[in-house]
């Protein structure tokens, strides 16, 4: 009789086993999306593919991102990270916040930059390539050369420009450099006219 009884709850079991496993390999739609699409209706760092909202790993050289807005966060706080490329098409926070922190910073492929050299040394040479750059520079030689030349924005803040960030280059507005005050050798600034063309 016990020996019946244990067969018959072990069937059952096994049978709910089944329904379960069943239920869980079953696709949500909640998670369906356009593949045609840009990808912002999945959001929580998840992309669209093949129809369906799925998470992905983050890109090198994020310490965190959502990949469904493309956002990146490169944190160099306390180490030193080396190079920094920011990945195509992303918008990248980069700290950089200790003497030595950085090497390079790439913002060539970037969709925009927002980069903060703060230390001795804590940024090598800073490429913001053709889109936005926010960069922000202190302590000595934080930021030796900002090359700003093709961006459609650039806002460059250095707490003492002579030595932390000596060389640079800006782009050309209307009226002249887009600099603060506006003339050759001053900080690059996205407010005078022509200096602020992002699309």
């Amino acid at each position: 009789m016990k020996a019946a009884l244990l067969a018959v709850l072990a069937a059952a079991g096994l049978a709910a086993l089944s329904v379960a496993s069943c239920s869980v390999h079953r696709l949500s739609d909640s998670f369906t999306c356009d593949p045609a699409g840009d990808g912002h209706e999945c959001g929580g760092g998840r992309f669209c593919d093949q129809g369906f909202c799925v998470q992905t790993d983050c890109p090198d050289p994020c310490t965190s991102c959502d990949v469904g807005d493309r956002t990146c966060r490169i944190d160099c706080t306390g180490k030193s990270c080396g190079n920094v490329q920011c990945p195509a098409g992303y918008d990248c926070t980069i700290r950089c916040t200790n003497n030595g922190a950085c090497g390079t910073v790439d913002c060539a492929q970037a969709h925009s930059c927002d980069l903060d050299c703060s230390g001795a040394m804590a940024c090598g040479n800073v490429n913001c390539g053709k889109n936005a750059c926010t960069i922000r520079c202190s302590g000595a030689l934080a930021c030796p050369m900002i090359d700003c030349g093709a961006s459609c924005s650039c806002d460059v803040t250095c707490n003492n420009p002579a030595s932390s960030c000596p060389s640079m280059a800006c782009p050309m507005g209307l009226l002249g450099p887009c600099t603060d005050p506006g003339g050759a050798g001053g900080l690059c600034n996205s407010d005078p006219p022509g200096c602020s063309t992002c699309h």
